[in-house]
């Protein structure tokens, strides 16, 4: 019985000073009539457009109509070593950097931010015994920095838009 009432307790001080699980996002995004164009950063921007739609934002089909442009542009993927095995001389870790490039403007062409520098960066264990699997991971890894970077662009042009209007 005491158990059961220990656990009660501990739950109910974890959720009386607000701890909430981490997870993704899922706030309302006040950006509307914004056109994302994918110059050459393809896969980022069609993760930002699903992200914008997952928020319940508006965006614009052609830059025409639109109140906003903001060009994803210069993604690159980076792959570095972080460690390596003092016995063998091995590598046994990797970053993986991923970065990209916006412009954001007005419809009438006037800048409001130019060459903005988005990142995200993760490291990685690497296994020569299992290199199949490492390929695999590392493609997730891939994934996961795009979501990354996404969200990034979602939080920056919140800030820049709200506060551009």
């Amino acid at each position: 019985m005491s158990v059961r009432l220990l656990l009660i307790h501990v739950l109910l001080l974890t959720t009386a000073c607000g701890f909430h699980l981490r997870g993704s996002q899922t706030a309302t995004i006040n950006v509307d009539n914004i056109f994302i164009n994918s110059s050459s950063a393809p896969a980022l921007a069609n993760e930002v457009k699903s992200q914008f739609n997952n928020a319940g934002a508006a965006l614009a089909t052609s830059s025409q109509n639109a109140a906003f442009i903001a060009t994803l542009k210069e993604s690159r993927f980076e792959k570095s070593v972080l460690s390596v095995s003092a016995t063998t001389g091995k590598v046994e870790e990797y970053q993986i950097v991923f970065q990209a490039k916006i412009d954001v403007m007005h419809a009438d062409g006037t800048y409001i931010v130019e060459n903005e520098k988005i990142s995200a960066i993760r490291d990685f264990a690497f296994d020569e015994n299992t290199v199949l699997g490492e390929f695999e991971e590392e493609s997730i890894i891939q994934e996961d920095l795009i979501r990354r970077a996404a969200s990034q662009v979602l939080r920056r042009l919140q800030a820049l838009l709200s506060s551009s209007k």
